[in-house]
Formats: structure tokens, sequence, C-alpha cells
């Protein structure tokens, strides 16, 4: 089942099979689990709005955040979808993704109308010079010692360090893109995208340790759909470690299109084992 496939059986709800190839280590990806729950919660609010022009499902995507509560293995998945509140400005929803019976990852989405505002706030931190993105080669798939999602995601670092090299700093900069584009490139593609990087750090770990995501939120600053975002699209992002004690780690990473415009801040807990 390809990756639009898998949307599509999400937005319907129900079972979702999950196509082998995207995991990470022992569970499914975690941007994949992300976008899963996006997809379930936009086609709730589609199926709610009928034929409706203006509903809450035309709203864009403001906020994304995942909790990942147990690992999840490929093959059946249960989603279900809620909506939560729907205000004259701000729509709001959840998602649960269960595996046999236990909830593995949940989900609360907000989505807001566009509106007029006195206040308007450059970027403060803009897009690292990097070199074009064709001048770095992509990490390629390596069976058993690249995670397994990397058939499908194309990664170009530029600055920071490889996993487990001892590094002194956490932060990470790159290319990242759809190795296989989509017909359309909607909000759930760039879910698994924003995801894609190695947490930054775990590059700081002298040897392999276990990592993984506790919690993610994903903050959508600009638009993004099939009128603003080409499908063959390549993103900048730079990541950063914030802070890091007691086996947890927290990041904070921004996305940027090509020219430079910010489209998404993204924030993470990290659970270290190392």
């Amino acid at each position: 089942m390809s990756l639009t496939s898998m949307f599509e059986a999400a937005a319907r709800g129900g079972t979702v099979e999950v196509e082998s190839g995207w995991t990470q280590g022992r569970a499914i990806y975690g941007g994949l689990t992300g976008g899963l729950l996006l997809a379930a919660i936009k086609g709730r609010l589609r199926e709610a709005a009928g034929d409706r022009a203006g509903s809450a499902a035309s709203h864009p995507l403001r906020s994304l955040t995942v909790s990942f509560i147990g690992p999840a293995t490929t093959g059946p998945v249960e989603i279900d979808a809620e909506i939560l509140r729907v205000g004259s400005n701000v729509t709001q929803c959840q998602a649960t993704l269960r595996q046999d019976g236990a909830i593995v990852a949940t989900a609360l989405a907000a989505f807001g109308r566009h509106r007029e505002s006195s206040i308007s706030v450059t970027p403060a931190h803009p897009m690292p010079d990097m070199p074009a993105a064709e001048s770095i080669e992509a990490f390629p798939y390596i069976e058993d010692f690249t995670p397994e999602f990397y058939r499908f995601v194309e990664l170009r670092q530029a600055g920071g360090s490889l996993p487990f090299s001892g590094a002194e700093t956490g932060g990470l900069s790159g290319w990242s893109a759809l190795r296989e584009a989509p017909e359309e490139f909607h909000e759930e593609h760039l879910v698994v995208l924003a995801d894609a990087w190695p947490p930054a750090a775990i590059q700081m770990l002298s040897g392999f340790a276990p990592a993984s995501s506790l919690t993610w939120t994903l903050e959508l600053v600009a638009e993004v759909g099939p009128d603003t975002i080409p499908p063959e699209s390549v993103f900048a992002y730079e990541a950063t470690t914030d802070a890091a004690r007691d086996g947890y780690a927290h990041t904070h990473a921004m996305m940027w299109r090509p020219d430079g415009s910010l489209i998404a801040i993204s924030r993470q807990t990290i659970t270290v084992f190392g």
C-alpha cells in the first residue's frame, strides 16, 4: 500500500494496513504515525462538513501535537477521529491509533481560518546558509543499518554530525524531500517529512543507545497544500537541542521552502537511554 493509499484509508477511519518498510527500529516511523492521525482527522472533518463551502474542513492546519504512547508495528492498525469543538474561527480535533486493542498514539489538531490582524512578525531565525540540495549526496537506504523508512524519504545533511558520533553540540541542518513525489502535496506529507531527521541530541552520544520521541508538536506558519507547495518540493531543515538532562532531550526545529520562507516549527521531547 502506497503512502497515498494509507492516507486515503486513514481518512475513511477504521483499519489501515501499514506497509512494511515504514519502520524506525521496531516501531512504525513517527512521521507516518502523525500523518495517518492527521489524515483521519481531516477525513472526519470532511465527512461532517459534507458539501458546505467554507466549513472547518477547509481551514488550514495550525498545530498538530502527537503523543507516542507505545510502539506499533507494521500491519493493521485502527484509527478513529473525533471533532472536539467547531468554533467561529478555530476547530479542534483528536485522533487515536490502536493496535491489538492498545492505544499506541494520540494526536490533537487545531485548524484555524485566516483572520485580519495588526500583528505581523518576521521570523526571528532565517534559513541557514547551506549548499544547494543537489550538491549534497542523500543518505542511502542500507538494509539493517539505516532506518527502513529511508526508502521513502531523502535527507541531505549540511550541518551537524552523524548519530552516535560523540559530537560536542546538538544541532543539525540539511534538506529533506520525499523520494517519490505525490500527485499533490498536502499537510500530511509535510508531517511525514518534518520528523524524518534523527533526533539532534543523539549525535552527542559516543555509541549506539536507544532514543525515541515522547511528544511532538508541529506548528504550521504558512499554508500547505496543492495550491502553495509543488509535489517535488525540497525543504530546508535546522534543529537545535535546547536542553538535555535526566534521560530526556528537548529540541526545536524549523523548516523553510528553498526561497527562505518559514513554513513550520517543530518541537520535541525525546527519551534517551544512554
